[in-house]
């Protein structure tokens, strides 16, 4: 599948800078070579003093200090004393942890909930989460009792109460009791999202509804999950955008894209950035070189050697050169699993 984002180091950047979403967001800043996080004004709030931090998610975010992950509070205040590997972010109360190469789950008391007996595992969501053992994906509930036996060669978290799977390089979905609902046939497959999902069979790409029906006879070389209403499509080396009955809405004459979030899209034109509307008009207009999506009222932008924060009137209300940012090293994060 063709990848819609622009490959630069920025994106690696945003891995460390997205924003989080809560009631009152914090986003992740940086200055002199260390983390910490401001309000959507800008403001700084808990002063950087962090290697790496994650995103807040119910109430605590990860932080990394001296090669040790743990968490502190909205305030800033340590809530997990840093001393795991690897740690993610918290959803339906519980995260996970890696200690010794291995990982298991906490509560936000940092008690240990689910054994650390793990390869690896996802968020949990919907009740489930996935994990790996010997290599192979299955899945638990929030107590600890595999739900899913380690049979998949791949597997994502549940959307929509299903969660795409793979073996022998094909994709299909699952149910939360592990039953097979939609076969495993397809060369590619992304998950379920607002009732549709996005497959590839015999060379062809269209997307079905959770019956398993092709849901319309759109025709795209590429597409992404829907958000808003809108796939976003690719058809010869453009990008446009369709509805759920498969009508081109915005035509394909953008050279990448993103998908909508919060009104706005990634969208680029001659070579520059900036963000269109649900009607294809640029509301920010392009004069980035690159751009994250908006969460939180905030989008991440790159210009030149500064990095920094646009509003949704394409304000800047913080902004840093790359000469300040941290040493970042992905691979001292739990390395996301990719769609084959």
């Amino acid at each position: 599948m063709k990848n819609f984002l622009k490959p630069a180091a920025f994106l690696v950047v945003a891995l460390f800078l997205a924003s989080c979403a809560n009631d009152a967001p914090l986003f992740r800043v940086f200055e002199k070579g260390k983390f910490g996080y401001a309000d959507a004004a800008g403001k700084t709030v808990i002063t950087p003093a962090f290697d790496q931090c994650g995103e807040f998610s119910e109430g605590l975010a990860v932080v990394l200090v001296e090669g040790k992950a743990g968490y502190i509070d909205r305030s800033g205040k340590p809530a997990i004393s840093p001393t795991y590997q690897n740690a993610g972010k918290f959803s339906e109360g519980l995260a996970y942890v890696a200690l010794e190469g291995k990982v298991g789950f906490i509560d936000k008391t940092g008690k240990v909930i689910i054994p650390l007996d793990w390869e690896y595992a996802t968020d949990f969501s919907q009740g489930l989460a996935a994990v790996v053992k010997n290599g192979k994906f299955g899945y638990v509930d929030k107590t600890g009792k595999t739900v899913v036996e380690p049979e998949y060669d791949y597997a994502t978290t549940f959307s929509d109460d299903m969660a795409l799977v793979v073996k022998n390089n094909l994709g299909g979905f699952i149910d939360k009791t592990g039953k097979v609902v939609i076969a495993i046939e397809y060369t590619y497959a992304t998950p379920f999202k607002e009732g549709f999902a996005m497959v590839q069979k015999d060379g062809a790409n269209y997307f079905i509804d959770k019956t398993n029906k092709k849901a319309f006879e759109a025709q795209f070389d590429s597409a992404e999950p829907f958000s808003g209403g809108l796939a976003l499509v690719g058809v010869q080396n453009k990008v446009g955008y369709i509805n759920t009955k498969g009508e081109t809405v915005i035509a394909p004459s953008f050279e990448y894209a993103r998908t909508f979030s919060e009104g706005l899209a990634v969208a680029a034109q001659d070579g520059k950035v900036g963000f269109i509307n649900p009607k294809g008009e640029f509301a920010i207009k392009p004069q980035f070189d690159n751009a994250q999506d908006f969460v939180g009222g905030l989008a991440l932008v790159l210009t030149g050697t500064d990095i920094g924060y646009i509003n949704l009137k394409g304000e800047k209300v913080w902004t840093k050169s790359q000469a300040e940012l941290p040493n970042l090293d992905p691979a001292a994060e739990q390395a996301p699993v990719t769609n084959p």
